[in-house]
Parts: C-alpha cells; sequence; structure tokens
C-alpha cells in the first residue's frame, strides 16, 4: 500500500521569483503579429498628415493635422509596449500587494495550494489540463489560465511527483 505524497514549503515572491515566472512563461521572442496595430497605427497616421497636405479641400485643418500626429505617437506607444513587456509586467507585479509576501506551498494527492496574506489558491489535478517542464519550473495549464510553480522551492521527490502528473 503506498502512502499518500505531501510536500510543504516557503518561498518569497520577490523580483527574482517574478523575473523567472515571465521568462520561462512568455515567449522570448515577439511574433510579428503584435507590430500589426503598430504598424496600421503609423500607416493611418502618415495618410491623414499625406492627405493634409497635398489635399484643399475644406476637411483639411489643424484638427486633421493633429489627429495624424495622435495616430503617429498611439504607434510609438504600442512599439514601447511590446519592446519593454517585460520591464512593464515585473513593475506592475513589483508594485503589487503580493511582492515580498511569503507563500506556503502544499502538494500532495489533491494538488497544489498556495497560500499567502493575499492570495489563497487551490490547483486540483482534476482540473490540470496539461503540465509542461521547462528548465527552471511547471507550467501548470488549467481550462482558462496557466500557472508557473518554480523548481526553486521543490525538492527531487516533489519535482518527480508533478512531472508524474504531465499527461
Amino acid at each position: 500500500m503506498s502512502s499518500a505524497f505531501t510536500y510543504t514549503s516557503e518561498y518569497v515572491l520577490d523580483k527574482a521569483y517574478f523575473e523567472e515566472c515571465y521568462t520561462q512563461s512568455v515567449p522570448a521572442k515577439a511574433p510579428p503579429k503584435q507590430y500589426l496595430k503598430t504598424v496600421i497605427f503609423a500607416l493611418i497616421g502618415l495618410a491623414i498628415l499625406l492627405l493634409d497636405n497635398i489635399s484643399q479641400l475644406s476637411i483639411s485643418s489643424k484638427e486633421t493635422y493633429y489627429l495624424g500626429y495622435f495616430f503617429i505617437g498611439l504607434a510609438v506607444v504600442e512599439w514601447l509596449s511590446i519592446r519593454f513587456k517585460k520591464t512593464w509586467w515585473l513593475w506592475r507585479q513589483m508594485m503589487s500587494k503580493a511582492a515580498g509576501d511569503t507563500v506556503t506551498l502544499v502538494i500532495d494527492d489533491n494538488g497544489i495550494h498556495s497560500q499567502s496574506t493575499h492570495v489563497n489558491q487551490q490547483i486540483l489535478w482534476t482540473d490540470v489540463y496539461r503540465v509542461t517542464q521547462t528548465e527552471a519550473g511547471f507550467l501548470i495549464a488549467l481550462q482558462k489560465s496557466t500557472t508557473y510553480l518554480s523548481k526553486r522551492c521543490l525538492d527531487a521527490a516533489s519535482i518527480d511527483f508533478i512531472a508524474s502528473k504531465q499527461s
């Protein structure tokens, strides 16, 4: 008769942990599709400016001139949001009320339970769609979301136990 598996650990939600979460769960290279909105905003802005310059219609005015530069500005902001996505995400996590909290992690035959001052999360193994092992942790896919679990807070037995849950 096999005994029930239980593992308990604690870790801190610090910048290194958040950076690892981002690095392991987000693709390193931004797909070209992300830049589509940037290109569309820039083209709309340039078209408005060109039409404003070559057109002698009554629609040409100071407002349309500003509208062209507004769309070009939107393109720049969109490009910056793609270029500095990691920095922005890390800053938001570090500014959250959960940053710096100690999380108690319990892994057992029922699932994974994470508890801190602000979060009480229970992931049942029956709700897990897929477990993907990365170099530094596990991506646990649920029906509508994905959670990252770092190997830094796990021992060899718990890593093997979670890896056995891969389907």
